[in-house]
């Protein structure tokens, strides 16, 4: 008796919060609030820092389901691999501790999307499934299947149906959320290098910055399957062509400073790293060899400028091209103009 009549309870409880106006959408205040917190958030600072707002609201309305799903797109969208893997976890403690509670066991679902997204598309379903009135699966599912990697227009058009059914104002995110651009600090660095009167530790400095803001980027893009392998490769090729240009930029810094060792050392330090790209026919690594040949020239380093010469004109021995052979006469003239 006593089982039944909790039962009754249980369901009527689950309906009452599925029907509710607050399923379709936050009231007013949370959604002021959350705003602000998304303001906040796009200010320059640390993961933490970024996050904290939505950490606060977390903990003045710990029952808000669109509290907890604010912060689990603020961590998506500012953290990377351990703090994602944190979220998903944490969600996951609090299904368990709360197993008859809807919201709990949605909220963990939804952790999983952008990482083990296929295990989200289940897990979602599910719940619809047994809840077809619980309009954030029905949200959540039409963002997951109109986003491009997991794209299905019939999947779509149904969640859209259902949610738009229940919650007739409802709008759609658009997943994953974009990426930020690349750092403008290596651009600036570089215009900055070709000015006089410039303080030179300052220029490299901000490269740095560049590159660690362009670090943080790539950290955006490994751990989620929103983006294919090959994105990733050529996202992570990309950084590796802007460090190429750091480097450079500290080679030429140093010697316009005067510190011509400091300029060898890097130099020396490229020439190595090059070498983990020998069985690459690929255009990087011509590149990085045009780019050495350029650096020795400048540097009135005959010897070494003329060894990366013979390794790009080896290379052509190796895999024939009559574009790169024009580009190596055209390169050879210019080092040796600069000798």
């Amino acid at each position: 008796m006593y089982c039944r009549i909790f039962l009754i309870a249980l369901l009527t409880s689950v309906s009452a919060w599925c029907a509710a106006p607050a399923a379709c959408g936050p009231a007013s205040e949370i959604q002021a609030a959350l705003q602000k917190a998304a303001v906040a958030a796009k200010d320059p600072a640390d993961f933490d820092h970024k996050i904290a707002p939505f950490v606060a609201l977390r903990q003045r309305y710990p029952n808000d389901l669109f509290v907890h799903e604010g912060y689990q797109d603020a961590v998506n969208q500012y953290g990377i691999e351990g703090h994602l893997r944190s979220m998903t976890d944490e969600y996951q403690d609090l299904s368990l501790k709360h197993e008859n509670d809807l919201m709990y066991r949605y909220l963990y679902a939804r952790s999983l999307m952008g990482r083990s997204t296929r295990a989200a598309i289940q897990s979602l379903s599910e719940i619809t499934a047994a809840n077809p009135n619980f309009a954030p699966s029905h949200r959540t599912l039409a963002e997951i299947y109109g986003s491009e990697t997991f794209s299905d227009a019939r999947k779509l058009k149904v969640e859209q149906q259902k949610l738009l059914a229940l919650c007739p104002s409802s709008s759609l995110l658009k997943r994953p959320s974009p990426l930020p651009a690349l750092s403008p600090l290596l651009e600036r660095a570089e215009h900055l290098l070709t000015m006089n009167s410039v303080n030179l530790d300052a220029v490299i400095d901000m490269a740095f910055q560049g590159l660690r803001e362009d670090e943080w980027r790539l950290q955006r893009i490994r751990p989620f399957d929103w983006y294919s392998v090959d994105f990733k490769r050529q996202s992570q090729r990309e950084l590796q062509s802007r460090y190429w240009r750091l480097w450079t930029l500290q080679v030429r810094c140093y010697r316009k400073a005067g510190q011509p060792q400091k300029a060898d050392d890097v130099l020396a330090s490229m020439d190595q790293r090059v070498n983990s790209f020998r069985k690459s026919n690929d255009a990087f690594y011509w590149g990085l060899l045009t780019t050495l040949a350029t650096l020795y020239a400048e540097g009135k380093q005959k010897e070494q400028a003329t060894q990366k010469l013979q390794q790009m004109e080896q290379l052509l021995v190796e895999h024939p091209d009559a574009g790169r052979a024009a580009m190596l006469e055209d390169l050879r003239k210019h080092v040796w103009s600069s000798l």
